[in-house]
């Protein structure tokens, strides 16, 4: 009888906790979406560059311009196009791994691909045209877009040959390198 009632007693705290736990990690990953964004636009508008007014900490990262969440508050879309950043795409960017469109278009960005954009397993839209990306397209970060349907690296100054990663790329539709 003993062991029955304390089974009873657990099983309610046990919820309890769970719960708890549950909202801690809804909360903190919306948290560090905010955190990750914020650190994102740092390096994005570099030390003369300008833009992303609104991504300010006081704000829900989901009403930041040219971010989109799904339901649960995770990033599914970033679009920045023809803004002033003159800075980078940091290895934090392969941390939004829900991102289904990444279009940061005519920004003038420069500096290298981060080999972490092979975490963006869910994309399908991947727009860097118009910047100053620069060195060797690292076709490896289309290893892991597996859903990937547009390629758009327009107007960059990569250098090198072709990456033969891109030939895997199945459910391309639209692949825009010049």
């Amino acid at each position: 009888m003993k062991k029955q009632r304390g089974i009873q007693m657990t099983t309610p705290i046990l919820l309890h906790i769970s719960f708890i736990l549950f909202l801690f990690s809804v909360t903190c990953h919306g948290h560090s979406e905010l955190n990750l964004l914020l650190n994102l636009k740092t390096a994005m508008i570099g030390p003369t560059g300008s833009g992303l007014g609104d991504w300010v900490p006081s704000s829900s990262h989901c009403s930041f311009s040219g971010v989109t969440c799904d339901d649960e508050s995770r990033v599914i879309a970033l679009f920045v196009t023809n803004l002033p950043l003159f800075g980078y795409l940091p290895p934090e960017i392969g941390l939004l791994n829900t991102l289904v469109n990444l279009t940061i278009s005519s920004d003038n960005l420069t500096g290298k691909l981060p080999p972490e954009m092979a975490n963006h397993t869910s994309l399908r839209l991947f727009n860097i045209s118009n910047n100053f990306f620069q060195g060797r397209f690292p076709g490896e970060i289309t290893l892991g877009m597996t859903e990937l349907e547009v390629l758009d690296t327009y107007n960059n100054n990569f250098s090198g040959s072709l990456p033969m990663e891109i030939i895997k790329l199945q459910n391309i539709k639209h692949l825009h390198l010049g």
